[in-house]
C-alpha cells in the first residue's frame, strides 16, 4: 500500500515537472517568435505603393513620414494610425488610407484637398469650408478670393456658392467676395464692377441686379461704373469711377 502511494506521488511530481518544462518551452518559443516577428530585419517593409491624384504632395514627403517610424518598419509593428495621423496633418492632404500587403509592402492612397477659394489672401479654403493654413502663392489666379472673419467662414462660403450659381447662369464671374463682422457682403465681378449686397436678401438683390443691368448697359458705359449699391428696397444706386461720371 505504501509502495503504491509512493508511486502515485512520484508520478505527480514527474507530471508537474513535465508540465513546468512544457510551459517554459512554450514561453521561450513565444518570446523567440515575438522577437522574430517584431525584428525589422525579419519582416521589413521594403516596398511602397503610393496612389492618388497628387499634384501638391510629393512621394518624398510621404517617404519622410515613413522614415520617422525608424525601427518599426516591420510588417507587424508598423504604426498605421500614427502614419495616417501624420499624413493627414500635412496641409494638402485631405485623407490618407493605409494598408499592408504580405509580406513586405505598404500601400498608401492619398486624397488631396479639393480647394475652392483663397481665404483672406493668406490661406486656402476647401469645399467643406475648412481653412487650409498654407500659402496660396503660385495658385492665387486659379481660385476665387473670399475674405471674412474666420469664425464665419462657412457662412461666407455658403453666400458665395448661392450667389455664384445665379451669376454664372447669366455669364457673370465673381473675382472677390468679402463679408464683414455684420455679415454684410460685397462682390467684385471680373469686369471690375462692385456689387454692394448688404446683409439681408442677398439672392433677391442679385436677381434685381440681373434684371436691371441690361438697361444700365444700354444707357451707360459700364466701363465707367465703380459700384452698384443694391441695399435698397427698390432701385439701385450707381457709383461712378472718379472723373468718369
Amino acid at each position: 500500500m505504501l509502495s503504491k502511494f509512493k508511486e502515485i506521488k512520484i508520478g505527480k511530481w514527474i507530471g508537474l515537472i513535465f508540465f513546468l518544462i512544457l510551459i517554459y518551452g512554450l514561453q521561450s518559443s513565444y518570446s523567440k517568435l515575438k522577437s522574430w516577428l517584431t525584428d525589422q530585419q525579419s519582416l521589413p517593409l521594403t516596398f511602397l505603393i503610393l496612389t492618388g491624384d497628387m499634384q501638391h504632395v510629393s512621394s518624398n514627403e510621404v517617404r519622410g513620414v515613413l522614415k520617422e517610424q525608424k525601427n518599426r518598419l516591420n510588417f507587424f509593428t508598423l504604426e498605421i494610425a500614427q502614419i495616417q495621423k501624420q499624413l493627414e496633418e500635412m496641409p494638402w492632404v485631405y485623407s490618407a488610407s493605409i494598408r499592408k500587403q504580405w509580406p513586405d509592402t505598404i500601400k498608401i492612397h492619398i486624397v488631396e484637398q479639393s480647394i475652392i477659394a483663397i481665404w483672406n489672401n493668406s490661406a486656402l479654403l476647401n469645399q467643406a469650408g475648412d481653412i487650409i493654413h498654407t500659402s496660396p502663392e503660385g495658385i492665387s489666379n486659379k481660385y476665387i478670393r473670399l475674405n471674412g472673419e474666420d469664425e464665419f467662414v462657412k457662412q461666407v462660403l455658403q453666400t458665395y456658392l448661392e450667389v455664384e450659381q445665379l451669376l454664372k447662369v447669366n455669364k457673370f464671374k465673381i473675382k472677390l467676395l468679402s463679408s464683414d463682422k455684420r455679415n454684410s457682403s460685397k462682390i467684385i465681378l471680373d469686369n471690375g464692377i462692385a456689387l454692394r449686397l448688404g446683409k439681408e436678401q442677398k439672392l433677391d438683390r442679385i436677381q434685381r441686379f440681373l434684371s436691371v443691368f441690361p438697361l444700365i448697359k444700354n444707357k451707360y458705359d459700364v466701363g465707367t461704373i465703380d459700384y452698384l449699391d443694391l441695399r435698397y428696397d427698390t432701385g439701385i444706386a450707381i457709383g461712378w469711377q472718379k472723373g468718369k461720371s
